[in-house]
């Protein structure tokens, strides 16, 4: 009578391996889905560390953001420019406060005829939606005035020693934080 109730020993396996087996299979795929979603969030950061705009664009933890800048001269921006083919890179000011920069490559066209010339950007990250060339007097003030801050910084104007230090950080990366007023004035 007491050997048929005690489960054999194939029977004791079997039971032992179905549930190991399913433990198994959910921590591969949930493995996989942890895998997955470091590796999503690695190309996430390094497209918005190395500027890629087309990575940018579908980052879900970036905001559309508009940027102001200065045109540049009719050569650099021209389409008929081989080397660029009408694409140009500036720095562009992305808040009144003066202390969010990014580094944008983009194509506008010629100027149609305005007079002072700005670009009027709406990026997220590195990818422009869409590019406007507006007069200087559709521009806040505060705008204008950090571009010129960093026009000097970038051509020298002002404190060398804290130029240089800075400059080095203008050439290399693509998105800055950092008041450029105070970097121009000490």
């Amino acid at each position: 009578m007491k050997k048929d109730k005690e489960p054999s020993l194939a029977t004791q396996i079997d039971h032992d391996v179905k549930p190991k087996s399913r433990y198994r299979r959910w921590t591969f795929g949930l493995g996989g889905l942890i895998a997955l979603a470091l590796v999503s969030i690695g190309i996430l950061c390094l497209g918005y560390y190395k500027g890629i705009g087309t990575i940018d664009r579908f980052d879900p933890f970036l905001s559309y953001k508009v940027g102001y800048t200065k045109l540049p001269s009719e050569k650099e921006i021209s389409p008929n420019n081989k080397a660029t083919n009408g694409y140009w890179t500036a720095w562009f000011t992305d808040n009144t406060m003066g202390n969010e920069w990014t580094q944008l490559t983009l194509t506008t066209g010629l100027n149609p005829g305005v007079k002072d010339p700005y670009v009027m950007a709406y990026h997220k990250g590195s990818y422009v939606k869409v590019a406007r060339i507006v007069p200087r007097t559709y521009i806040n003030q505060t705008y204008v005035s950090n571009l010129t801050a960093l026009d000097a910084l970038l051509n020298h104007k002002g404190n060398t020693a804290t130029n240089n230090h800075d400059l080095k950080k203008y050439k290399t990366q693509i998105h800055i934080s950092d008041t450029v007023q105070q970097l121009v004035t000490e």
